[in-house]
């Protein structure tokens, strides 16, 4: 166990605190989970200087947010549980991992939290017991879950299904939402039956954010459960695995090598994600808040996103800072892919 206390401030519901959840467990950290409630909000919105979550109060006294730069500081912070691969293939495959996975997968957790009423019900009594300083598992009286389920209208109607038809993927677009995770599902369940994470058998940054959507959203909530059950039954046992799972002594892929079974990954992330990241990058240069990406069906309406080109300008500054050798090495095996084209775009 490293010394230093940290504290996660969150919910128990939302994928980015359970892929944050996720890493410190990953590191052996000590931290303690502490839910942003009614009455904890203030405070942690003016210490990390935003209302969204999570939030890692540091044994040093700070607050920050934002898992991928949190997960970049913890990596740097303990180099010899290294949550990033030091091989330039795998380092980048891992930054592109993980930003598809932050900014795509969460197109599969509001849809299916948002869109069907029955799940609803079923997630009204988390989102109150966390609201009012309770965990789920702590149960709720008959008078507390009828206030659940007033509340949760408001929470739908003002925050989810706006949520939705930002980012393409309300009730209009709920049934190809769920065909498309299903058909990832299946490819990527035969990744995590031959391997114990995505670039072998140690952890990377994406690892965490497919745990986080399955504990946070999919093994959680009954619809999006009905989903995985049918199509990938096993990759709720083997996300359980990846959110309890420490660092050990495995290692990464040898010869900086990616699995065959991963290249569903990359294929999806080119023809879905890295679509998105093309238009909304044009519509942010021409003062556009909004752009239309074809995902195979037609044009799909979504926000542009600035804090899309924000990662995709990070990633590419990783690529260009890279060695000639490691950069040759890059492009040979991720250039015929076709997935770092949306990330050497110039920026805006």
């Amino acid at each position: 166990m490293f010394e230093g206390h940290y504290v996660m401030w969150g919910g128990e519901h939302s994928l980015f605190t359970r892929k944050l959840q996720a890493m410190l467990n990953y590191l052996g950290l000590d931290y303690e989970f502490r839910l942003k409630t009614a009455d904890s909000g203030p405070m942690v919105e003016s210490r990390l200087g935003t209302h969204f979550i999570p939030g890692l109060q540091t044994p040093e006294g700070w607050f920050i947010h934002d898992s991928t730069p949190i997960g970049l500081m913890l990596n740097s912070k303990y180099p010899h549980r290294a949550i990033l691969p030091t091989s330039p293939v795998q380092r980048i495959a891992a930054h592109l991992l993980e930003d598809w996975a932050d900014e795509w997968f969460g197109r599969y957790a509001i849809s299916s939290r948002w869109c069907y009423p029955e799940n609803i019900a079923q997630v009204a009594l988390g989102f109150y017991a966390n609201s009012i300083g309770k965990f789920f598992s702590e149960g709720l009286s008959a008078e507390e879950k009828q206030q659940a389920l007033q509340m949760i209208e408001g929470v739908r109607d003002n925050f989810g299904l706006r949520a939705c038809a930002n980012r393409g993927c309300g009730p209009d677009q709920a049934a190809a939402v769920r065909a498309d995770f299903e058909d990832l599902m299946s490819a990527v369940e035969r990744h995590f039956q031959t391997h114990a994470f995505l670039l072998g058998e140690r952890a990377c940054l994406a690892d965490f954010t497919f745990a986080g959507l399955f504990k946070a959203h999919i093994a959680a909530d009954p619809e999006p459960r009905s989903w995985i059950e049918g199509c990938a039954p096993t990759m709720l046992g083997a996300m359980e695995r990846v959110f309890l799972a420490r660092s050990d002594d495995g290692d990464y892929l040898p010869d900086d090598a990616l699995a065959e079974t991963l290249m569903p990954c990359f294929d999806h992330m080119r023809d879905s994600y890295h679509r998105f990241l093309r238009v909304s990058r044009e519509a942010l240069a021409a003062g556009e808040k909004w752009c239309e990406v074809d995902l195979g069906d037609g044009p799909v309406s979504m926000r542009s996103l600035k804090y899309s080109e924000i990662s995709r300008c990070h990633i590419k500054a990783e690529i260009s800072a890279l060695s000639v050798s490691d950069r040759a090495a890059v492009d040979e095996v991720l250039g015929p892919l076709g997935v770092l084209d949306a990330y050497l775009l110039p920026a805006i």
